[in-house]
């Protein structure tokens, strides 16, 4: 599967502690897209599922957060790492996707129609910057945070209730911002890897 990153714990895309892991690859080019860098596939950054998330067996995981990228241009590694997590008894996973999911089941594949049926969350539709919502899960207003395990409706309408939130994961010379962002949030990043100055 090709990754971009995997990092722990995240607590701004969804409820408790996370994994979050983030695919390569996306060709909707979406204005003021969060994750510019992951747009283009990468072969350099194809890893062996079980290889990319066995280190992160033992951690104390509610759940696990896929996003891009487009997570479903490789829905059959993804079935293959949804299948994984529910082995380990993870059972939150939320994914996102630019895809609606009406078309994702006008496809008719068997491993999205896997997926679909085990993952609690999908957060469906492309970003249209013009239609920015204040929403920690959805970056526009046209996007649909769907509950497909009802056992989860109520912890996503508690977390959904919260402000929008940001994580920073400083690692080597990298600087990682994580959650969904707000209008001119490049600005703010940059302001802060510059330490507050202009």
């Amino acid at each position: 599967m090709q990754i971009g990153k995997i990092l722990y714990p995240v607590t701004t895309l969804g409820p408790g502690t996370r994994l979050g892991v983030w695919t390569t690859g996306c060709d909707r080019r979406c204005k003021g897209c969060a994750n510019p860098e992951l747009q283009v596939k990468d072969p350099s950054k194809d890893y062996p599922i079980v290889e990319a998330v066995e280190k992160l067996h033992d951690y104390r995981i509610d759940g696990v957060t896929v996003s891009g990228g487009e997570p479903f241009l490789q829905a059959e590694e993804l079935r293959r790492l949804i299948s994984l997590l529910k082995e380990w008894g993870i059972d939150d996973i939320l994914v996102f996707t630019g895809n609606t999911i009406e078309e994702l089941k006008s496809m008719n594949n068997e491993d999205i129609d896997y997926i679909l049926s085990n993952i609690a969350v999908l957060v469906d539709g492309a970003f249209v910057e013009s239609e920015y919502i204040e929403d920690p899960l959805r970056g526009s207003a046209n996007q649909r945070v769907i509950v497909l395990k009802p056992e989860y409706q109520e912890a996503y309408d508690e977390y959904r209730s919260n402000a929008k939130a940001i994580d920073v994961f400083n690692f080597g010379n990298e600087t990682h911002f994580i959650g969904i962002p707000s209008p001119g949030y490049d600005e703010s990043y940059r302001r802060y890897l510059n330490g507050g100055r202009e």
